[in-house]
């Protein structure tokens, strides 16, 4: 084709046909663009089918991603509510007369109450993306924004949960065990299949409980002790303002997921 054009410039040329030559080199020219342009829309658009292919694939990934995180929020926000419940029937249990009748439930309680939930988000395709700059595939801009914002929004919660784990950890588990007997707080945990199955622990086994290895306590002089209020009210207030952090992240994440589901049936 182009020894074709060649021979008809030269032919052209030749003959003196100089307008004539001009006008096919114009035309030639514009042709050469033309042909370019193109090109490049042809290759826009391979560009564009190949960024909408990934664009859909990451968004399934996000979307696998923050319904789990979902899942495993809800469940801890569920906990934290369970023991919150848990404080204020110990609370109550102090003016009984008969504790005898209250033994195990009161072990129960204490072991929702010793629970330390901490939400521990799947961020993995979330960081991807920010770290490797992949974001601006993601066409929805809002969508964008929420989710590279998503991270940071833990902080907040992040220290609420380390706050309640350092007041179980460093002094209310220790002022049990100066108090009362912590064996049989503990084997109530392991038979209460309502609450493991929320944080994902295998089942006992079959048989003799094993909360019948421990010896019982007197729950008398643990529930009068003054203290055991105070750590009671601690907990609660410090329970209740986790919880109101984790409905906010909750709903962040909600958000990130319709915009998701969203853009996958647009």
């Amino acid at each position: 084709m182009i020894k074709l054009f060649r021979n008809i410039r030269k032919k052209l040329l030749e003959q003196g046909k100089t307008i004539n030559y001009l006008k096919y080199a114009i035309g030639e020219i514009v042709l050469v663009v033309i042909g370019i342009l193109i090109a490049l829309q042809i290759n826009n658009w391979n560009q564009q089918q190949q960024n909408s292919k990934q664009e859909k694939q990451l968004l399934q990934q996000l979307l696998i991603e923050y319904n789990s995180n979902l899942n495993q929020l809800s469940n801890k926000i569920l906990l934290r509510r369970e023991g919150i419940n848990s404080a204020i029937m110990l609370l109550s249990y102090r003016d009984l007369e008969n504790l005898d009748v209250q033994y195990d439930s009161i072990n129960r309680h204490l072991s929702r109450l010793i629970l330390r939930p901490t939400f521990d988000p799947e961020l993995g395709v979330t960081t991807e993306l920010t770290n490797s700059g992949k974001l601006y595939i993601l066409s929805n801009e809002e969508l964008r924004n929420k989710i590279s914002a998503f991270p940071s929004s833990l902080n907040e919660l992040k220290e609420e949960e380390m706050v309640i784990f350092n007041i179980i950890e460093e002094r209310f588990t220790p002022f049990l065990i100066e108090n009362f007997q912590v064996g049989r707080i503990m084997s109530e945990f392991l038979d209460d299949e309502q609450i493991r199955s929320k944080v994902s622990l295998m089942k006992s086994s079959e048989g003799k409980s094993i909360k019948e290895w421990f010896a019982k306590s007197d729950p008398k002089p643990l529930l009068k002790h003054p203290d055991f209020e105070d750590y009671i009210s601690i907990l609660i207030s410090n329970t209740t303002y986790t919880n109101d952090q984790s409905v906010g992240v909750k709903l962040k994440i909600e958000e990130i997921i319709s915009l998701i589901k969203k853009e996958l049936t647009d």
